[in-house]
């Protein structure tokens, strides 16, 4: 409870005291007692077996109500009352605060227009009103700080902080208005206000005068030039102005306060004038700034300090690198930036995904989740520009760099997910980046195989989202990218294309057979990755097989006619072969699942037949591939009968 309550809560309670020491003089209160009443009977002795009175206000015996005054007395005077407030814009408030903003805000004005009247009129020099718009702040903050000691806060606090502003205009009218004072002295000046203010603001703790010691800072963009020498003074002033009133309010914890100061440190980007400053300067002033301030807004929870503070320091951050020949302190100025982050997702579960937080489940923030995933493309851009031609040459590397601290803070012991889910996005981007071809399909690949395998060695379980999602990756690049730079002579089954489709093969049927240690744990439809990984491998057996066998004999020394017949002729004896096994597997194992693709495969070579084979195929083919057919569809009814008969 602040004292400004208390001082309300207090004055209340002396109101409701004057109220019923006028009823009792007046003699409108009755006695609980009149002289003729029969007297109260004895309260009756509690028994050892009576129960004990419960906590709280007693209730009065009957025919004895207390008084008003003791009413009344014992509502305020009982632990955790609280007086009833009036509404918010009524007299009093008026009164005390709005009157008390407009005062403020005319006295300045007025010193202003009097400051300007006096300048158009030559009443006095330019030194002596300067000089006495000084003294007037002073005798204002003065008066303004005798008033707050001997009770009157706001209204003390208000002319402190009216005349700091008088003083900020005077300083604001001798450097630029009159120009006898150079830009040092100037921003000395406005320095010496705005620290004094600071530290009367943490002395009284009145957020609005730590607000107020910030705007301050505003000032400082308009005194200076844009001289070279101008600016790095200004960037020392608003560095070392962010530092002090930084450091008070996030002790403090004014959020408003905070919010001006973030405002002044990086507002002055938005004048230009950081071009004609040193990169040294420009690289500290984006680095300490920008994560103190991201540090804050994260810690506490504000979004436009820690908006302000990540947006503007890396701005200053790109100003800094387009001024300096050398880059490393671009990398490292990232890498300063992206810290508050990282301890964020650390010590919170608030980034997603957090399904392995310690704490209990929160839900994750949209906000902070924002900045843990956009610092990544920007420290990939400060990596880049150390040594652009050297990246250029292997545009893999950026991203393969930036996924080995990630991918060691996400699979260490008590790892966030959010790290492991970066480290491997950057793999696949590396692998995409570094190869156009069939070797980004191989890494891919690979890298499934990986994440699969970490599972069963870590004794996790998000390797498996990471193993599915590099496989889907890697697929989707073999059909659609690859696929298209097939060279038409490349020979079939083991030619390299064919090669990376039975990889593919390969690797849908070890995660489906037990390489994904838990499919459970994934999300809700995870439970459904195994039997669409199996029908998966099924699909790329039976029509990679097709293309490959088609491949074959149009690449073979046949003539075109004969080899179109034969190709027919093995495409409609793969499908009822695969048939087949889909049934003796079926059988074999007791996998309806088998059986009912036995189905779909079987129905797939039938309309084959009827609508292709028997109208185009030679003679002989045509026999063989209703041989082939009739054959197999009598081999399985056998089955089935016998299924029947055993049963």
């Amino acid at each position: 409870m602040s004292d400004e309550e208390r001082l309300s809560r207090l004055e209340h309670r002396l109101e409701v005291l004057e109220g019923l020491v006028r009823q009792l003089a007046a003699g409108k209160v009755p006695h609980t007692e009149s002289p003729g009443a029969p007297p109260r009977p004895a309260a009756p002795a509690s028994s050892p077996a009576s129960p004990a009175p419960a906590s709280g206000p007693h209730p009065a015996p009957h025919g004895l109500m207390p008084s008003p005054a003791e009413a009344l007395m014992t509502r305020y005077s009982s632990p955790g009352a609280t007086p009833r407030r009036g509404p918010l814009l009524n007299e009093q408030w008026l009164g005390q605060r709005g009157l008390l903003a407009v005062g403020v805000t005319f006295v300045v004005l007025a010193a202003g227009y009097l400051l300007k009247l006096s300048f158009d009129r030559g009443w006095v020099s330019p030194l002596v009103r300067c000089v006495g718009g000084t003294l007037v702040g002073l005798g204002i903050g003065g008066l303004g700080w005798r008033l707050h000691g001997r009770g009157v806060r706001i209204y003390g606090a208000a002319l402190v902080g009216c005349g700091a502003a008088i003083m900020y205009l005077a300083v604001w009218a001798a450097a630029r208005l009159y120009e006898f004072l150079s830009p040092a002295p100037a921003i000395g000046a406005l320095a010496l206000v705005s620290i004094g203010l600071a530290g009367i603001a943490l002395a009284i703790d009145v957020e609005a005068l730590g607000a107020t010691a910030a705007l301050g800072a505003f000032f400082a963009p308009i005194v200076v030039g844009k001289e070279p020498g101008s600016v790095n003074l200004l960037l020392l002033y608003l560095g070392a102005m962010g530092a002090a009133l930084g450091t008070v309010s996030a002790a403090r914890r004014w959020r408003i306060a905070t919010v001006v100061v973030a405002l002044a440190y990086f507002g002055v980007a938005s004048s230009g004038i950081l071009t004609h400053a040193e990169p040294t300067a420009l690289y500290l002033y984006s680095i300490l700034g920008g994560s103190a301030g991201l540090f804050v807004g994260l810690r506490e929870g504000w979004a436009e300090t820690r908006l302000l503070s990540f947006a503007g320091g890396w701005m200053v951050l790109g100003v800094a690198n387009d001024a300096a020949s050398t880059h490393w302190p671009t990398l490292l100025g990232g890498m300063m930036l992206t810290a508050p982050v990282w301890w964020r997702a650390l010590t919170s579960a608030t980034v997603w995904p957090n399904r392995r937080a310690v704490e209990p489940p929160r839900p994750p923030s949209l906000g902070e989740s924002f900045y843990f995933y956009v610092s990544v493309p920007l420290l990939g851009f400060a990596m880049y520009t150390v040594a652009p031609e050297r990246f250029d040459a292997t545009p893999g590397l950026v991203p393969l760099l930036l996924a080995f601290p990630y991918l060691a803070v996400g699979m260490s012991r008590g790892g966030r997910e959010p790290f492991t889910l970066v480290a491997a996005g950057a793999l696949v981007v590396a692998a995409l980046r570094q190869w156009p071809g069939l070797e980004a399909t191989w890494a891919l690949l690979a890298l499934a195989h990986l994440w699969a395998l970490s599972d069963h060695v870590l004794k996790r379980t998000d390797g498996a989202r990471y193993a599915l999602a590099s496989f889907a990756v890697g697929f989707w690049h073999l059909l659609s990218v690859d696929l298209s730079l097939r060279p038409s002579s490349e020979a079939a089954f083991v030619g390299a294309w064919a090669l990376t489709l039975w990889l593919a093969l390969e690797t849908a049927a070890a995660l489906a057979v037990g390489l994904l240690r838990d499919t459970e744990s994934l999300t809700p439809r995870g439970a459904r990755a195994r039997p669409v990984l199996w029908v998966l491998a099924g699909l790329t057996l039976l029509f990679g097989v097709t293309g490959e066998l088609m491949r074959a004999f149009r690449l073979s020394d046949l003539e075109r006619v004969t080899a179109q017949l034969a190709g027919g002729l093995s495409v409609s004896a793969w499908w009822i072969c695969c048939a087949a096994a889909c049934f003796v597997a079926g059988f074999r194992r007791g996998i309806r699942a088998l059986r009912l693709a036995g189905f779909a495969v079987a129905g797939l070579a039938l309309l084959k037949v009827v609508l292709i084979d028997l109208s185009t195929l030679d003679a002989l083919y045509r026999v063989g591939s209703a041989f082939i057919l009739g054959v197999v569809s009598l081999a399985v009814a056998y089955a089935y009968h016998r299924v029947v008969v055993r049963e």
